[in-house]
């Protein structure tokens, strides 16, 4: 278990200041479009670089895996991983579904997970073995029970791909963060994602596995995060309570 004092109120730290420049930025907003046609802004760019700065400060012999300035190894103290803007598109337009969130990777598991939504004024904190966090309090364990068919189902992407067995009602609000912690603050009882690299999720599945949910892929094995500790998309996942039903294996569907 990872045991560096003062870490976990540091990287809350970085957090809350992350987002006062993400504010800031949006208030001269300059909007562009990647060559892959997704949308970047001024807040991306400057909330990454000033993550980059301040975490490695804080966590010295760390390296850091951001969307904008691209992958690093990892160093001999961990690797951090940023999503600078979660939902960019939502944010660029007004939108209050968007989020910041910051990971650490180090021996060989995810260890601390920080996500603010900032229009929603949520701030999110967990650290591996110690529980989670909304706003400074404790949060509730995600219920075990299984997903009845009225309650609702987060979709990361704006399809379930090989998901659609968990049943419920699907909602899709474009930003893996928010999805998350909808299911975090249990809204939703479960999400999919078939669409992501480790940094969109990585601090979000610190947090909810530290309340109780699992993380497995379509043929309901459980999801390797170290297969991913590199630039490349995850295999499709799912957040679902313990007692959801066995998913179906993609050729059943």
């Amino acid at each position: 278990m990872l045991q560096s004092p003062g870490l976990l109120p540091a990287t809350d730290g970085v957090l809350r200041h992350a987002a006062e420049i993400a504010l800031d930025c949006r208030r001269r907003l300059v909007r562009e479009l990647k060559p892959d046609g997704s949308m970047v802004t001024n807040a991306d760019r400057e909330v990454e670089a000033y993550c980059r700065r301040a975490l490695t400060e804080a966590l010295p012999g760390s390296t850091v895996w951001g969307e904008e300035e691209g992958f690093e190894e990892p160093g001999p103290n961990g690797l951090w991983l940023v999503d600078p803007i979660d939902g960019t598109t939502n944010f660029a337009f007004g939108q209050p579904l968007w989020g910041i969130t910051i990971a650490l990777w180090r021996e060989g598991a995810l260890q601390v997970g920080a996500v603010c939504l900032p229009d929603l004024d949520r701030w999110f904190l967990a650290e591996r073995g110690r529980g989670a966090t909304c706003n400074g309090l404790p949060l509730a364990p995600v219920s075990p029970n299984p997903i009845r068919q009225e309650e609702l189902i987060g979709l990361a992407d704006d399809s379930p791909g090989p998901f659609r067995g968990l049943g419920g009602k699907s909602r899709h609000v474009g930003a893996f963060v928010v999805e998350a912690m909808f299911v975090a603050l249990g809204y939703y009882r479960a999400m999919t994602a078939t669409r992501c690299k480790l940094y969109d999720a990585a601090g979000s599945l610190v947090i909810l596995r530290e309340l109780g949910a699992r993380v497995v892929t379509a043929t309901g094995e459980g999801f390797d995060d170290g297969r991913y500790v590199r630039p490349v998309l995850c295999e499709p996942f799912a957040v679902v309570p313990q007692g959801a039903l066995p998913l179906q294996r993609p050729a059943d569907l």
